[in-house]
């Protein structure tokens, strides 16, 4: 589909690629994704859908400039990507930083949240630290107004929207390619401000993504995706996809716990990014290269903390696992 259009977009004898943002093609390609993404979420109609570039990282300084000033901010950091966001807010406004090891996720999901509630109006959580291979699920376990950056694991999960303000993702994980970040912001959250335009959420959500040239392409590919998702049978059969293909895999390294370390303990331990470490490091060099053979990529830890991290998005399906899983009994059995 996308090859076709790339040639030829509808027999409108132009490329989906010079498709203009401001034509009725465009538009229908936009009202068509936003209508997708409500459905996959189940988005209450008390929020607004806005298409914006930058990523993620921009996030980090649209966000605080956007939140009233009379407002408080917190930060929840559990990982590599919280901690980034916190510096760049920190930077821009006043905000409390909750600073939690793996070890103190769960204590403070479960006993600890109501403490701030008279302290914070808004806090930031990371859903899916990447990295470290940390996820939170539960957003209704914490007590606060909700801003979540759902980069790496949006769509993989239903969740109640009772108490997040605001979730944003760069589509490039789990719904699409880069180049589109999907903010999903409640109405009370909008308010008129004097920030530059394409730091005014007010005048972006006015313009309905289209105040500027917005990421076409991106968000055509995830009108792609989201069709796909819907018609193979939306959130409900990706959940419990992750929940089968992580199981499987995690309970796969806990039969090797004499080679490998899984450094995650099992309530926060993250779908959607495996991660574990050998024991002995020079069988770390020798599992890259032996799955680089078998044509199995990008399971090498990020540079920063090392070791292996097997990425489960939406997209790896059952077939994908096994294949796997096979050369990794192979190569756990010849240690």
């Amino acid at each position: 589909m996308v090859e076709k259009n790339i040639l030829e977009y509808k027999a409108e004898g132009i490329s989906i690629l010079e498709l203009s943002h401001r034509s009725n093609s465009f538009q229908e390609i936009l009202d068509k994704t936003k209508d997708n993404l409500q459905q996959l979420l189940d988005i209450p109609s008390n929020y607004r859908i806005l298409f914006l570039q930058g990523g993620a990282t921009f996030q980090n300084a649209f966000i605080p400039h956007n939140i009233d000033d009379n407002k408080s901010l917190s930060n929840l950091v559990t990982g590599t990507w919280g901690a980034k966001t916190y510096e760049d807010f920190v930077k821009i406004r006043k905000i409390q930083k909750i600073d939690l090891d793996v070890s103190q996720i769960k204590d403070f999901l479960e006993q600890g949240t109501d403490k701030y509630s008279d302290m914070t109006d808004y806090m930031h959580i990371t859903s899916n630290e990447t990295i470290e291979g940390v996820q939170i699920r539960n957003f209704n376990l914490i007590n606060q107004n909700l801003i979540i950056d759902s980069s790496s694991d949006i769509g993989s999960y239903k969740f109640d929207w009772n108490n997040v303000a605001y979730l944003y993702a760069g589509a490039q994980k789990n719904l699409g390619i880069p180049g589109v970040t999907i903010s999903i912001i409640r109405e009370d959250l909008i308010n008129e401000n004097q920030n530059p335009i394409y730091l005014n959420l007010k005048k972006l959500v006015d313009k309905d993504s289209i105040l500027n040239t917005p990421p076409t392409f991106s968000i055509y590919v995830l009108k792609l995706v989201t069709d796909w998702m819907l018609e193979t049978g939306g959130v409900d059969y990706f959940e419990q996809q992750s929940i089968q293909n992580s199981k499987t895999v995690y309970s796969f390294l806990e039969n090797y716990e004499d080679h490998v370390v899984l450094p995650i303990p099992e309530y926060s331990r993250s779908r959607m990014n495996i991660v574990f470490k050998f024991k002995n490091e020079m069988n770390e060099d020798s599992f890259i290269k032996k799955s680089l053979e078998r044509n199995i990529i990008g399971i090498k830890g990020h540079r920063s903390v090392g070791g292996i991290r097997v990425s489960l998005y939406n997209s790896i399906d059952k077939s994908s696992v096994e294949y796997l899983l096979e050369f990794m009994k192979s190569f756990f059995e010849e240690l």
